[in-house]
């Protein structure tokens, strides 16, 4: 939640091990160093381009596939810190980023045995809760992705363009999403796959949208909000 370097995610790894021991022994639990954390997250607050389409999120992701879910909580915990850190449908977290945390080497902590389960460091296109997507908005969030992804790793982005966008939706829902120009209308249609693109799991309905057959002036509309929103670069 590995991906395919051509798609969106920015992929921050850390199953059990770091570089770093956080303040308290978690030899029982899946845990990442905040610092390390702090280091990945800080780099989308630094970026020096608009991003006001797009989000950062961490997300959670098991080792195993089909791996339980059910009742995961994820904490940031250290010596002088104790806070929650909520977990949506996807396993994503909005992490803060918080000087005293970082001071105190505390740690994201699962309570999950070490081995179960790993963080990612995610960056997508913000899903809109009225389900209306302009063409010329999703170009624009796809190229504010692109251009965070050109900074953090210009080597291989260099030549990269945005190509379309894909939207999952939860396992088991069955999204409608439409395309409309002008007075006509077109249903897309959804097929089961990833979370985010070049991934293995195929247990999410998702919606594709490529931008070459299309004129400035669509929009996409949707029924339920996406989990994610990714801008396909290739």
């Amino acid at each position: 939640m590995k991906s395919d370097l051509r798609t969106l995610a920015l992929l921050v790894v850390c199953f059990a091990a770091t570089s770093q021991s956080p303040a308290q022994p978690l030899q029982e639990s899946a845990w990442w160093s905040y610092r390390d954390a702090y280091r990945a997250l800080v780099r989308f607050d630094k970026l020096g381009k608009p991003k006001h389409l797009i989000q950062q999120r961490m997300q959670v992701q098991a080792r195993t596939p089909g791996a339980s879910t059910e009742g995961l909580r994820l904490r940031l915990q250290g010596s002088q810190t104790a806070l929650e850190l909520p977990l949506d449908a996807a396993l994503h977290a909005q992490v803060p980023l918080l000087k005293q945390a970082y001071d105190d080497n505390a740690a994201l902590v699962l309570n999950r045995p070490p081995a179960a389960f790993g963080f990612r460091v995610r960056v997508s296109i913000t899903p809109r809760a009225d389900g209306a997507y302009e063409l010329s908005e999703l170009r624009a969030a796809c190229a504010q992705v692109l251009a965070f992804q050109q900074q953090v790793n210009p080597e291989h982005y260099r030549n990269k363009r945005c190509t379309g966008v894909s939207l999952a939706f939860p396992p088991g829902s069955n999204p409608a999403a439409t395309l409309r120009q002008a007075d006509a209308s077109k249903p897309l249609p959804s097929a089961l796959g990833p979370l985010y693109p070049g991934e293995s799991d195929r247990e999410h309905p998702v919606v594709h949208l490529h931008w070459e057959p299309m004129a400035e002036g669509t929009q996409l509309r949707t029924t339920g909000v996406p989990l994610v929103v990714a801008a396909v670069i290739e």
